[in-house]
């Protein structure tokens, strides 16, 4: 092999480990915050591929001549990262959910904000639950074991032409399950609510001429508040459970992989 098929295979094998690292990056918690400079994430992404290099390079497989089927293999491993980092962006949407299923429920519809991780419109109690999501996140270091299932990926799902086999029903599954956790997660603070909501009730037909509109919006966002305040304890582990969840999706993806 001379020189310039040499510089021109490492090239090659450096942008294919690349490209999956900055897929993964581009979605994942806390890495794909909006609130990260770009070039911050592009340097992460160069960092942790230039690390991974020596790793793959022993084992990796000729690279094709052709560009067109070079720009399938590119194409691939970019997707990879991104199922990856969706699989993980899950926690994001999950704990969003149950915020919105919140502020419906307290009232809170109307005053949606800006979301300071993503840059998007979200509820008030949806940004609130994102913004402690992420500091537990950090707090325990759950991205590096993130990035340990990133490096694990390379074992499963190695740099060669072969094609997702991942189906239909995994993303159906995957879709329901965000919804059911979603619920779950928001559930307690629900029902204290709906239990809100009945005595309330029970109070407009004990004291008809109680102005109902003036009492429930202000009895229902302080119930809700002291509810939210009790609950704060077990966040905590719903989003480690939520986490762990998605430690397991990825392990599903990558034993799909060699099905």
């Amino acid at each position: 092999m001379g020189l310039a098929q040499f510089l021109q295979w490492n090239v090659s094998l450096f942008l294919l480990i690349l490209s999956r690292w900055a897929g993964m990056i581009m979605l994942a918690p806390v890495f794909g915050a909006r609130g990260v400079p770009s070039i911050v994430k592009i340097g992460l992404a160069g960092g942790l591929s230039v690390i991974m290099y020596p790793l793959i390079q022993a084992s990796a497989p000729q690279i094709p001549d052709d560009v067109w089927m070079y720009a399938a293999l590119v194409v691939k491993e970019v997707l990879v990262g991104l199922v990856i980092g969706f699989l993980t962006y899950c926690i994001s949407a999950i704990v969003q959910g149950a915020g919105q299923l919140i502020d419906l429920q307290m009232g809170f519809t109307m005053g949606g904000a800006i979301d300071p991780v993503y840059g998007v419109q979200s509820a008030m109690m949806g940004n609130f639950q994102i913004i402690m999501a992420t500091m537990l996140l950090l707090a325990t270091n759950s991205h590096h074991y993130l990035i340990a299932a990133m490096v694990k990926s390379y074992a499963y799902i190695p740099v060669n032409p072969a094609g997702l086999p991942m189906g239909l029903d995994y993303g159906v599954h995957l879709i329901t399950s965000v919804f059911t956790l979603s619920i779950q997660l928001a559930l307690p603070i629900l029902g204290a609510l709906l239990i809100a909501d009945i005595g309330v009730g029970l109070l407009s037909r004990a004291v008809p001429q109680l102005n109902i509109f003036t009492v429930v919006f202000p009895v229902k966002i302080i119930f809700g508040f002291v509810i939210l305040i009790f609950a704060l304890p077990f966040f905590g582990q719903s989003v480690s459970h939520l986490f762990n969840t998605s430690m397991t999706w990825i392990l599903d993806l990558y034993k799909g992989w060699q099905q």
